[in-house]
């Protein structure tokens, strides 16, 4: 593969055109058909805060762009749930039949065209049927189906830094730049966190611009779409908060520092997971997974809260192996998805084969990414690797917190991505039975052993006594 990025061949475009828009037709209409049966009957929680947010742009009963003045959350999702808020308010239908058509379309969008279109533009040569594209986009059902009835930040969000790639990755033009700017800063200002991802989205507009000697064109063009989209950011928080920047202001008044993200670090030491409970058996809405590991680092430490990054740095650096296993508990845990939705209707369902193919489903993606990168003569690319970048840098934010599974979704979509997609090119299939395949058995099967272990040792831990978050204060909050 001389040329990362060169054409493929008309037909090869055509046929995964053809390919691309009949999946996403499916898939919008699979999700049309299932979400009305999925059990929910009212938005709660961060869902219903999310959908109510819309009424922040309303001054007087009269829509005022800049009267949004939430200073936790960015004003870009409101403002895309507006259309469907005024359908519901002016016609009464029930917000969730609004609500899970939007879904349907996220879901749509992600599974059936824009993923397989981004890995088709990193590997042109690629040719994916329908047997990868459909297995990739019942992954995303199997796992992640009942949070598509709800108004989240976390589908919309990825699927704007997911534009922003496959357009940074064509070449470079005035207003396709804008374009880049524009669905990486909505990106940003729906979850904060994809600001991570701004050096690697940065390079790839670099690269292209370079190869294209239009650096001045590219160099605008990301300029001016990030300030379409960050401006009236900037002008909610000086008009009501009096700080002038483009940012989120990530601020809850209800916490020690009002700093969101502080909070969270500190909840990160003594939860190394959290879920949502509806089912009326479990005590509390909060799914606590408690760590001891940390909970003893904090009686050690002292610690009531972080009032700075510097304090939770002097943390890290005075017990560092202690920290790393806080990490990768929470590694993996927020890829261990038990249950598809974001509220638990039944805390005691969990799927033991469901668990089983996921685990697998990781194994695979390790085994054809290590496959490619051992493959003679492959190294690894500069294209690809600001890709893994731009998804894999917000997911490293989100493991010192109390994670959730949507929490590292850019990873588990790429490790989707390439046990599907990766698997269809990198990997035949086997020619016969060797002591290298059984090696290879028998590590997939200490593989699953391990992952099984580690999952029921969290379950373990699973409480809804919110009084551990006591010591770090805010417990009245959410983690």
């Amino acid at each position: 593969m001389k040329n990362l990025l060169a054409t493929a061949s008309p037909a090869h475009v055509a046929a995964a055109g053809s390919r691309a828009r009949y999946l996403t037709g499916a898939i919008f209409l699979a999700y049309c058909l299932y979400l009305p049966f999925s059990g929910y009957r009212e938005m709660v929680y961060d869902a219903l805060n999310y959908w109510t947010l819309t009424e922040r742009f309303f001054h007087d009963g009269r829509f005022q762009l800049l009267s949004y003045n939430d200073a936790l959350r960015g004003y870009f999702l409101p403002l895309l749930n507006l259309p469907a808020k005024a359908i519901a308010h002016f016609t009464h239908v029930e917000p969730l039949v609004l609500t899970r058509l939007m879904g349907a379309a996220w879901a749509a969008l992600l599974f059936g065209w824009v993923a397989p279109a981004l890995w088709l533009r990193l590997f042109p040569r690629h040719h994916l049927g329908w047997g990868p594209r459909v297995a990739f986009a019942a992954l995303g059902f199997l796992f992640w189906r009942d949070y598509f009835n709800f108004v989240l930040s976390d589908f919309p969000a990825l699927l704007a830094v997911l534009l922003s790639l496959l357009l940074a990755l064509r070449p470079p033009s005035l207003g396709r730049t804008i374009l880049v700017g524009a669905c990486f800063m909505a990106a940003y200002n729906i979850r904060p966190v994809y600001l991570l991802a701004a050096p690697a989205v940065l390079g790839l507009v670099v690269v292209a611009a370079l190869h294209a000697r239009q650096p001045l064109t590219a160099v605008l063009g990301l300029a001016l779409g990030c300030s379409l989209v960050s401006g009236p950011q900037l002008l909610m928080n000086g008009q009501h908060h009096g700080t002038w920047t483009p940012l989120v202001l990530s601020r809850d008044a209800r916490l020690p520092t009002a700093n969101l993200y502080l909070a969270q670090l500190g909840w990160g030491l003594v939860v190394q997971k959290y879920e949502t409970s509806l089912d009326p058996e479990f005590p509390s809405p909060r799914m606590l997974y408690t760590d001891p590991a940390g909970q003893a680092l904090l009686q050690r430490q002292a610690i009531r809260h972080f009032t700075s990054y510097a304090d939770y740095g002097a943390a890290v650096l005075r017990e560092p192996l202690t920290f790393a296993g806080l990490y990768a508990r929470h590694l993996f845990n927020g890829l261990d998805v038990q249950y598809p939705t974001l509220f638990v209707r039944a805390v005691a369902h969990r799927s033991v084969l469901l668990s089983g193919l996921q685990y697998s489903v990781w194994f695979a993606a390790l085994l054809v990414a290590g496959s490619w990168l051992a493959a003679p003569g492959k190294r690894p690319r500069l294209r690809p690797g600001l890709v893994v970048a731009a998804l894999l840098l917000p997911c490293l934010a989100s493991l010192p917190i109390a994670t959730e599974c949507r929490f590292l979704l850019p990873l588990h979509v790429l490790l989707y991505a390439v046990a599907c997609f990766g698997g269809a090119q990198w990997l035949g299939p086997p020619r016969h039975y060797s002591p290298r395949m059984a090696l290879l058995l028998a590590g997939y099967g200490l593989f699953l052993g391990l992952c099984f272990t580690v999952s029921a040792r969290t379950l373990s831990h699973l409480t809804h006594d919110v009084t551990v978050l006591a010591p770090l204060g805010g417990a009245e909050a959410q983690p």
